[in-house]
């Protein structure tokens, strides 16, 4: 494998606007996964599946090429959330927390390591252990930094996560996250506290706006949103966006170039649902991925 994704693979109730409840596969593991290996990475999940995963899902992934033989089915349900829209936010519950992963990884070296958790679910041991094994450590926050209410809605919270960011090369989070990590709404100042903890390269999303993407001790850009009015599902858009990141840095040591991969695969993957994020036109993605590429300015 040139890229190892860790996180649970989760199943997602997607709340309709007719009230109708629709279930697809989702979880950073599985979109980052899926956009790594659309770009031609030899790439696997390291997680915990339950006995409700659906085998066809399975199936799909390995005749992608996904390796899923660190990918464990274990008792009880799956990592499960609802998520609702409206307008641009989003609304999450947690139904199903899942099962931690094991502690250890005792596989070979990795190129690259994407560390997507979706609700606490990566040991602090695993981390260290998967960071000696790899040439590039990249993480969401977002697993690390949630928590729930008495209702089940997921929240998110401070937490100091310090000992981790020291470990990787890049670091990603959405702009909410980061307002609460970082105690600031300035962007400038978001991108220099996450930069200042030990990571080389920051990338903050921020939806329909675009993205900031940040280099430690130098450049602070704006990455645009490519302009789509047919977004249809935008879960998932920024796990994609950080495969393909991931990816494209790795073939090209372009991280400018690379993020501006990772915006315009985010647009597309909207327009579709789970799994067929990644049946897209080739010719399209790197179309959208030069607009992006030739609007990227100063922040």
């Amino acid at each position: 494998m040139d890229i190892v994704v860790c996180g649970n693979p989760t199943l997602d109730e997607l709340v309709q606007k007719s009230g109708t409840v629709r279930i697809s596969p989702g979880g950073s593991a599985l979109f980052v996964s899926g956009a790594a290996d659309y770009l031609g990475a030899k790439v696997g999940i390291i997680g915990n599946i339950g006995e409700d995963y659906p085998s066809r899902v399975l199936s799909l992934l390995k005749h992608q090429g996904v390796n899923l033989s660190l990918l464990k089915k274990t008792g009880g349900p799956s990592t499960r959330f609802r998520i609702s829209y409206d307008g641009g936010s989003r609304r999450l519950w947690l139904a199903s927390a899942g099962r931690q992963i094991e502690s250890i990884w005792r596989g070979s070296r990795v190129e690259g390591v994407h560390l997507g958790p979706v609700f606490n679910e990566i040991p602090r041991s695993l981390i260290h252990s998967l960071r000696k094994k790899s040439g590039f450590l990249s993480l969401d926050i977002q697993g690390l930094v949630r928590k729930v209410n008495l209702l089940g809605e997921v929240q998110v919270l401070r937490r100091n996560i310090d000992p981790v960011l020291r470990m990787c090369n890049l670091v990603k989070a959405s702009i909410d996250e980061a307002k609460f990590q970082t105690s600031s709404r300035d962007h400038q100042v978001i991108l220099d506290r996450f930069l200042a903890k030990g990571p080389k390269y920051a990338i903050i999303t921020l939806g329909a706006k675009g993205s900031l993407f940040g280099v430690r001790n130098s450049q602070k850009l704006v990455i645009p949103a490519f302009p789509d009015k047919s977004i249809k599902d935008p879960t998932g858009a920024g796990d994609v966006y950080a495969g393909a990141w991931l990816t494209s840095y790795l073939r090209t040591k372009d991280p400018v170039w690379a993020a501006a991969v990772g915006s315009a695969f985010g647009s597309l993957a909207s327009q579709r649902t789970g799994l067929s994020k990644f049946r897209i036109s080739r010719r399209e993605l790197f179309r959208r991925t030069s607009w992006v590429y030739n609007n990227v300015s100063p922040l």
